[in-house]
């Protein structure tokens, strides 16, 4: 399918030029155009349509100098739509939300090598762009759900992309930008429910539990991103923490909890 213009035309070019909230994996930072392509190259970019997500990848700057080498478009489209696919045929609950998400807005995914700007300090992988694009006049609904992905984790496994870039970021904080949330919790709390939507995909894509990475994202998890949730869970709801015990949690009951958890938070 084409991509349409209009979209391309009207949302790059105002994005860009605008500071956006990137809430990447485990950081926030703040970025502006320096760190992202500049208007011209999304002009130039790949762009496709896929199982409704909209999908684009940026080419390299030609005087770009990355420290890694960088995977091309064509490729990296190929490697999302992969990541896409296993979602949508391994994880149920993850589609179904991706679902939901384009039933309200246009749903983008797009992978630049220029992203994240180097640095000597932590290293973000993906993020939620909430203000990247602008809502179309006529689009199923008045809000754009936006995850970029860099040239990192783009040459990860496709299990990792689908629950770290795509279950996490554009799942997991889209649904909180949908509901009114993203902004209104504090950093630790957007994180934990965002890494719950990222724990269902990886037990749904069947990742190994006890390799170091996994296990270094569970402790995480739960002892620094959920701490907060889990306290109020050990005062409102102890009978429920041996959810927290369970080698495959009920990440569905535990986001139901965190639904009462998120409405007394104060805003």
């Amino acid at each position: 399918m084409k991509l349409r213009q209009s979209f391309l035309r009207m949302r790059i070019g105002r994005g860009v030029r605008r500071a956006c909230l990137a809430i990447g994996i485990g950081i926030f930072a703040q970025f502006l155009m320096s760190a992202t392509a500049s208007a011209g190259d999304y002009e130039e970019s790949n762009r496709e349509l896929y199982r409704g997500i909209y999908l684009i990848a940026v080419p390299a700057a030609a005087d770009a100098k990355p420290d890694i080498p960088v995977m091309d478009s064509g490729r990296a489209l190929e490697t999302i739509r992969n990541a896409i696919d296993l979602l949508y045929k391994n994880s149920p609950y993850s589609a179904n939300k991706l679902d939901e998400l384009k039933a309200h807005g246009d749903v983008v995914i797009i992978y630049d090598p220029g992203f994240p700007e180097w640095s000597r300090g932590d290293i973000t992988l993906a993020a939620f762009l909430p203000e990247f694009f602008e809502p179309l006049p006529g689009a199923p609904g008045d809000t754009v759900f936006v995850a970029m992905l860099g040239r990192y984790i783009i040459q990860h496994s496709a299990v990792e992309i689908a629950a770290e870039g795509i279950a996490h970021e554009l799942v997991g904080h889209g649904m909180q930008h949908l509901h009114g949330r993203l902004k209104t919790m504090s950093g630790l709390n957007v994180e934990c429910e965002a890494s719950l939507y990222e724990l269902q995909a990886f037990q749904d894509l069947g990742a190994d539990k006890f390799t170091g990475h996994m296990i270094r994202f569970r402790r995480e998890l739960e002892e620094r991103n959920c701490d907060d949730f889990k306290r109020f869970m050990r005062k409102r709801k102890k009978w429920l923490m041996p959810l927290w015990d369970e080698l495959n949690v009920d990440v569905q009951q535990v986001l139901l909890i965190f639904e009462e958890y998120a409405a007394q938070l104060p805003k």
